[in-house]
């Protein structure tokens, strides 16, 4: 990706979030452990490390100061994710009988999704389960001639726990999967702040 495709990326997702404040209300940063085999571009790639990738994301959030103590919530919400990995060679088809090694990889993904939102709330924190679906604009770089922009539709399954540590600051973990133009399994543990009312 280039430096000029990167800085446009950038403005959008900051007009966006200026745009949406009343839509979006928390923001979060995520530590990955993720377990990646991709095939992009005729290649096999598996991340470089396992643990690391840190990304972010921009997301509606319930505060629990407007909830009983034991409460429920269904709803639908937008989101919106940047997250990068840097891939390993792993091996190139070029025909059945011939194999070449392959190059690293740089990858990086906007998406935005639309959720459909399943909470709980307890007096030890909230559950949410959710289910997205979007689109996601991915750049892939490599280290020979590789450069190139795409479009993909996303699809997440997210399972996670949420706990606030002060009226505003929060941590979130679990465990998701994400597909794109791979599947993706996560255990993310996030910190985010929330800058929505409060009751």
């Amino acid at each position: 990706m280039t430096k000029k495709s990167l800085k446009i990326i950038l403005f959008i997702f900051v007009v966006i979030i200026n745009c949406s404040c009343s839509v979006f209300n928390a923001g979060t940063v995520h530590l990955k452990y993720s377990d990646i085999d991709a095939g992009l571009e005729g290649n096999k790639y598996e991340l470089k490390k396992k643990l690391g990738n840190i990304s972010a994301s921009v997301r509606q959030l319930e505060h629990p100061s407007f909830y009983r103590r034991w409460d429920y919530l269904v709803k639908l919400s937008p989101s919106i994710h940047f997250d990068r990995f840097n891939f390993q060679a792993g091996a190139a088809t070029i025909s059945p009988n011939t194999v070449r090694p392959a190059t690293e990889l740089k990858y990086r993904r906007l998406s935005a999704l639309g959720n459909v939102k399943v909470e709980f709330f307890t007096p030890i924190g909230q559950f949410v389960f959710t289910a997205g679906f979007g689109g996601g604009i991915y750049s892939m770089e490599d280290n020979h001639d590789l450069k190139t922009i795409r479009t993909r539709e996303v699809r997440k399954f997210d399972l996670a726990y949420n706990a606030f540590l002060t009226e505003r600051v929060f941590l979130m973990m679990g465990p998701r999967y994400y597909k794109t133009a791979f599947e993706q399994y996560t255990f993310i543990f996030r910190i985010g702040y929330y800058w929505g009312d409060v009751n």
